[in-house]
Parts: C-alpha cells; structure tokens; sequence
C-alpha cells in the first residue's frame, strides 16, 4: 500500500493544499498542546520555590552569583512594575512625571532585593501548600513558608501574562505588601520631601545589599 502511494510524484497543485492542510493542523495541534501543558498559578509558585530550595541547598554562602542564579527564577515570575505601580499610582497625582518614574524605579529594586533577603518570600526553609483559587485573569495562591521552626502564612496574588502566571501581590504573616508600602510611602511623604524618601529608599537598599 505505501509503495503505491509514493510510487509516482504529486503534482505541485495537489502538493500546496496538503502542504497547507498539515502545516494548520500542525499549529492548531501545538496550540491547543500549548494550553493544555500550560502551568496552573500553583505549579508556577511551587517549581519556582522548588527551583530556588535547591539552589540555596547547593551553596553554603549566597554571594552575588547564587543571588543571579535566584533572580533568573523570580524575576520572570514576578511582575514587581505592577506591584510597584499599586503602592505608588495613588501618589503620583503630587509628583511630577519624572519624580513618579524614579518612585516606581527605586521601589522596584527594593521589592527584587529584599525578596531574597532575611525573611524575604524566598528565605524560607521549606513551603507547603493549600490550594489555589483562579477568577478569570486572577488567581491566588494560599501556602506556609517554614523559616526554621516558625510557619508563616504565605499568599500569592497572580494574573495571567499569556500562557503563564505571574505574581502581582503577596500577603506574608496577614501583611499585605502592596497595602503596606502605600500606606509607609503616604506617612513618608506626609513628613518629607520626595528627595528625603528617595533617600531613605536608597539607603534601605545599599543595607540590604550587603546582607548574606
């Protein structure tokens, strides 16, 4: 049967369609493969702290390089522009353009850094997970992380970014992080100048920067 099929040349005009014919069912095939693979906000969370457990497990010291090697985890995880944007929004109507940018500039470190740092979402020992809940575009994820002997609680807000899910807000110990900053960042500006804050910020990152 297969040497009868091929046993002569198809025309070129009956090739193109067939061609044509595969090559779509080949697409839609890896579309619908695409999404049906695609991680839940659950998975994401949990092979990201799996990813970075293991490289604390493999160095005793974390130096700058086991730092970058933990960035390449969380940063493609972790939106912190829009986390930014919803502590500082509210206050930019007071600032000028350019103050609001540097704002969100500066905070966004801070957020990357101490991340990693201290009991930062990524310090802990180990993490156990309770569920997740998807609304549409959104989705939250509820766990403990165990620093020691010590269980805190441990929430992850996401949202959809195309095929996967990244996170947007986090509530460590009932602390909602975004809620926090924009109430400390309203105190702030309530008692300082917008250079005087920048300041502060700076200085909280270069301390924390130099934390092992």
């Amino acid at each position: 049967m297969a040497k009868f099929l091929f046993s002569r040349p198809l025309k070129k005009a009956h090739l193109r369609p067939c061609a044509w014919t595969f090559l779509s069912s080949l697409l839609l095939f890896s579309c619908l493969a695409s999404q049906a693979w695609a991680a839940t906000p659950l998975e994401v969370v949990k092979s990201t702290n799996e990813q970075v457990l293991a490289i604390y497990g493999k160095h005793r010291v974390v130096d700058a390089a086991v730092e970058k090697e933990i960035f390449a985890v969380i940063d493609p995880v972790t939106d912190y522009q829009t986390i930014a944007g919803a502590a500082i929004d509210h206050l930019c109507p007071q600032l000028t353009a350019a103050q609001c940018t540097t704002f969100k500039e500066i905070f966004t470190r801070l957020l990357r850094i101490s991340s990693i740092k201290k009991l930062g979402r990524a310090r802990a020992g180990r993490f156990e997970y309770r569920g997740e809940k998807v609304t549409g575009e959104s989705a939250v994820v509820l766990s403990f992380a165990f620093f020691n002997d010590e269980s805190v609680p441990l929430v992850y807000h996401m949202a959809r970014r195309g095929d996967t899910w990244v996170i947007v807000n986090y509530v460590v110990d009932d602390v909602d992080t975004v809620k926090n900053y924009r109430k400390q960042f309203r105190s702030l500006l309530a008692k300082k100048s917008f250079e005087q804050v920048m300041v502060q910020l700076e200085g909280k990152i270069a301390d924390l920067e130099k934390e092992k």
